[in-house]
């Protein structure tokens, strides 16, 4: 405001010189100037106003244009305008000190000019009075009243309105300046004009400064004058403001109102959508409580009243969880909110894939209780009975099929949406987290499951006969005699099966065939591949179990049981004495008849071996069953045991007939239960899933099968510890070299029922290609000491104890006859022992080393082995070590991967387990990669396995 001018013709100024008294101006101490003067000093100002005006105008039309409310204003209130701005003008050029405001310069014609008075005696009171009226016109005035189209004139108004405060005192001084000239000398326009025009520039520049910097810190001031001029104006600027103060309020308060509401809706969505997946789990979870206790009585889950209930609460869980799922896919507050809030994307894709896995689960169940109502009535009374009334057909096997068809879509979807599934992301406690997680682990092993289970539905409804009855051969196993499949078969009989029922079964000896003396296995020889090394003569049945491959021996039963009797099987089962423990795990003890005994899973062996190889069990047979002979007598116990055995399974409740089923398939997998059946497609589907009890002949990794043949017709096998200890070296190529060691720990505990001395026929399969490199510990056939020869050395007896026993004993004793031995009655002396003395494999596809091993009583023989695996799948080792049925070794496997361990880009990798089922081992792969310089491999080396000494 420092720049703004005093109007001399300003009308109340006028009027106040009127009615001033002539004698009372004061005198000035200068002459008064010339009208010429006058006149051109007034034309000086004007011109410097107008210019000032100008630019003022610029400004002020811009700044109207941004107001709204300086719109469509009033002449009257322009003029109020002028002439709060002509006040303000005044009072800032009146200055703090009093001044008087001069009058028109009389006309010299009619009247003579007023002489000058005295400084001191110049008046204050009206000096006074204008300023208090300039204060007052400038307080009243109605800022907000501005007109539309701004001239020159209004900027002074401009200046007064946004004029920071601070700069009163610089307009003061200024105007002081301007109304105060030299006292001593006459005004000189030609010399003060540019003066006064550069101290007015440069002042409105400051003003300008400061009006820029004042803007950015105060608080915009408009509202308040809209509010004074909708108290304190007219009618017509009354309803301007209060429709500019509502058109304001609306401004402020619709995006207030407006997250208000878009709050709202969030937390109602929030609210419906957990609402609606809480119901969907709810029912979910009633399933459990419905079917309480369906693990221990499997066939509740075929209780009609169940299934109604499990039917409802599947249809609310799925309506629920697609009520969910359309209100996360059909929200547009959703979508706005992802749109603008794309952080809270894995929330809803999470929420998203929840609801769908709910909906699909809901319709798995729902597809399966139609299936469980068919099923029903099936799964009531004994299921394996001899009953007209066939317990499995084609209709249920094809509508089993279908079912599987129809729900495997949904467990695909299931796991597609896991994908998408963030469960941090979900409002889940940490031990529902936990659950979830486990139940889609499993995923994939149940659609890995029912895929096996829909292609093995035809051959399950071969195995049970649904087209017509099937007739297997069943042999059990002894593994205390231990033999490739899993222990001698001294026991036989045919098990027919009709529709999935069973019909009485017994077992029988094999010596009532073949220790005859019109057998027909008088002068049979072993099957060429096992010649070299069976030693036994009249090979029939009893001895078929050559082979660890099943398929093979299967073969090789069914075409000596044929040859024998005549008769034809479908198939052959063979079964440890695992598989009859955990059946009797299943249904508990039995008694069986006459004898008084208690069978359980802890005292079977014990049990069988007592009656069939001690003299007092012998005898108690003869007694109770009325037999003479004891030789016929020996196995009687045996054959009343699994037929009472059998017959409790037949009418075993539906529970402990699933409970059976479950213990087989495990036992399947494991090979304590054999199968081999003459149809080569069932065959086929068989050995494609594991079930077969195959010889893996994979080329695509390395592989290691130990298979132990206890050939001294002893009973020693259940007390003879196996250790097996591979450590394998990989090379840069992917090459591995093997150096096993084998130790068999024979320590009695117990009866042997036979001859002392362990005599096992031990053959290593490995992969084809495979490079023989050193071995130790096989019997090499040349006499050593004992028997006939001196006796051996009471505590060493190889260079590098192979052979370890207690001192005195390393003596192997007498042996049972064999086709080679000369003097079968006699001791056989201890041979020195050597590398493997058989090479020739007899299963395609597998190379082989073997030979005897022969441990005296609580001795320990170790046996060494090296050899060479040529790289089969380069950067991708992997070791199957397969379990021969019957045994559980004890494993010990370090895989070393080369130096620098990071060139197949693979961790060493330590196994110490009991070998129960074959295992795959995959050693571990290094975070870093295999293209390392010398510099980091020894960084990557404590990532290796430590070499340890073998």
């Amino acid at each position: 405001m420092s720049d703004m001018l005093i109007n001399s013709n300003h009308p109340k100024r006028e009027e106040a010189a009127d009615q001033r008294d002539p004698q009372e101006e004061p005198a000035l101490t200068s002459p008064v100037p010339s009208e010429e003067a006058a006149k051109g000093e007034g034309a000086q100002v004007e011109a410097t106003a107008s210019s000032l005006a100008d630019e003022d105008t610029v400004k002020l039309q811009s700044m109207a244009a941004a107001r709204a409310v300086e719109q469509r204003a009033s002449d009257e209130a322009r003029a109020a305008i002028e002439r709060a701005a002509a006040a303000w003008s005044s009072l800032l050029r009146a200055g703090p000190a009093p001044v008087t405001f001069p009058t028109a310069a009389p006309d010299p014609a009619d009247k003579p000019g007023p002489e000058p008075m005295a400084p001191e005696s110049r008046p204050e009171e009206p000096a006074e009075e204008g300023r208090k009226a300039a204060f007052s016109e400038a307080e009243t005035l109605p800022l907000a009243s501005a007109p539309a189209t701004v001239t020159a004139a209004t900027s002074p108004l401009a200046e007064a309105e946004t004029l920071p405060l601070a700069t009163a005192g610089v307009a003061i001084r200024q105007g002081e300046q301007q109304a105060a000239p030299p006292v001593a000398q006459a005004p000189a326009p030609h010399v003060q004009q540019p003066t006064e025009r550069k101290q007015k520039s440069a002042a409105r520049e400051e003003v300008r400064t400061r009006r820029r910097s004042a803007r950015g810190l105060r608080p915009p001031q408009w509202p308040g004058r809209l509010w004074k001029q909708a108290r304190y104006g007219t009618g017509r600027q009354r309803l301007k403001a209060l429709v500019l103060l509502a058109i304001l309020l609306l401004g402020i308060g619709l995006p207030i109102v407006s997250g208000l509401v878009v709050g709202l809706q969030a937390y109602l969505t929030y609210s419906t959508l957990r609402g609606q997946a809480s119901a969907g789990v709810e029912h979910l979870l009633a399933l459990k409580t419905i079917f309480n206790g369906a693990k221990a009585h499997p066939s509740s889950l075929f209780e009609a009243d169940k299934l109604n209930q499990a039917a409802q609460e599947l249809q609310q869980a799925q309506q629920s969880f697609a009520e969910a799922r359309d209100t996360i896919d059909h929200s547009a507050l959703i979508h706005t909110v992802l749109a603008f809030l794309p952080q809270y994307r894995l929330q809803v894709s999470s929420a998203r894939a929840a609801t769908q896995i709910g909906v699909d689960v809901s319709a798995i169940g729902l597809k399966l209780i139609p299936v469980a109502k068919s099923l029903a009535p099936h799964f009531q009374g004994p299921l394996l009975s001899n009953s007209s009334k066939p317990l499995v057909t084609q209709d249920m096997l094809s509508l089993l099929g279908a079912t599987i068809d129809n729900i495997m879509p949904s467990l695909r979807d299931i796991e597609t949406q896991s994908q998408n599934l963030s469960l941090a992301a979900l409002p889940l406690s940490s031990s529902q987290r936990q659950q979830v997680q486990q139940v889609l682990q499993i995923l994939p092993v149940l659609q890995q499951s029912l895929s096996q289970a829909r292609q093995l539905l035809d051959a399950a409804g071969w195995l049970l006969g649904v087209d017509k009855p099937r007739t297997y051969l069943v042999q059990t196993m002894d593994r205390s005699e231990l033999r490739p499949s899993g222990g001698f078969t001294g026991q036989y009989g045919e098990l027919t099966v009709n529709a999935g029922r069973i019909a009485p079964f017994s077992l029988k000896d094999i010596s009532f065939v073949e220790y005859t003396a019109s057998s027909p296995t008088l002068g049979q020889l072993a099957p060429e591949p096992y010649r070299s090394w069976w030693p036994f003569a009249n090979w029939g049945l009893r001895d078929s179990n050559l082979s660890a491959d099943f398929p093979t021996t299967g073969q090789l039963a069914i075409q000596a049981y044929q040859r024998e009797t005549g008769r034809h099987v479908d198939g052959i089962i063979s079964l440890t004495p695992f598989f009859i423990e955990h059946v009797l795990q299943v249904i508990g003890p039995i008694t069986v008849p006459g004898y008084n005994e208690t069978i359980t899973a802890l005292n079977l062996e014990d049990r069988l071996h007592f009656y069939q190889l001690d003299s007092e069990g012998v005898r108690k047979q003869q007694i109770v069953q009325h037999v003479d002979d004891s030789s016929q007598a020996r196995k009687l116990f045996t054959s009343r045991l699994a037929q009472t055995l059998l017959d409790r399974v037949r009418h075993a409740p539906p529970d402990e007939i699933l409970a059976i089923a479950h213990e087989a398939l495990y036992d399947l997998k494991t090979k304590d239960i054999e199968i081999y059946v003459t149809d080569p497609r069932v065959e086929q589907l068989l050995i494609q899933y594991g079930y077969g009890a195959q010889m893996d002949r994979s080329t695509s990794h390395d592989g290691l099968y130990i298979v132990q043949a206890n050939l001294n017709a002893t009973k020693a096998s259940q007390y003879v510890r196996t250790l097996i200890h591979d450590v394998v070296t990989l090379d840069a190529n992917g090459g591995a070299t093997h150096y096993l060691q084998l130790r068999l720990a024979y320590t009695d505990t117990g009866p042997v029922y036979g001859y002392d001395t362990y005599r096992d026929y031990v053959r290593i399969y490995v992969p084809p290609n495979s490079k023989f490199l050193s071995g130790d510990g096989f019997d090499s056939g040349t006499p050593l000491c004992g028997g006939p020869l001196p006796a051996c050395n009471a505590t060493v007896v190889y260079p590098h104890d192979e052979l370890m026993c207690p001192p005195g004993q390393y003596q192997p004793g007498a042996a049972s006859p064999t086709l080679s031995d000369e003097n079968p009655g006699d001791w056989h002396p201890l041979d020195s022992v050597g590398p493997p003395t058989n090479t020739v494999s007899d299963v395609p596809g597998r190379a082989m080393f073997g030979g005897w091993v022969v441990v005296p009583k609580n001795c320990t023989m170790t046996v060494t082995l090296s050899w060479y695996v040529p790289p089969l799948n380069k950067g991708h080792y992997a070791l199957l070590v397969q379990r021969q049925a019957g045994t559980y070794p004890e494993l010990d496997v370090t895989i070393l991967p080369p130096d620098p361990c990071s060139q197949l880009n693979l961790a060493g990798t330590h196994v110490d387990t009991l070998l129960s089922s074959d295992l795959l081992i995959t050693p571990r792969s290094l975070s870093t990669g295999g293209s390392q310089g010398h510099g980091q491999a020894a960084s990557t080396q404590s990532s290796c396995y430590p070499r340890v000494g073998v």
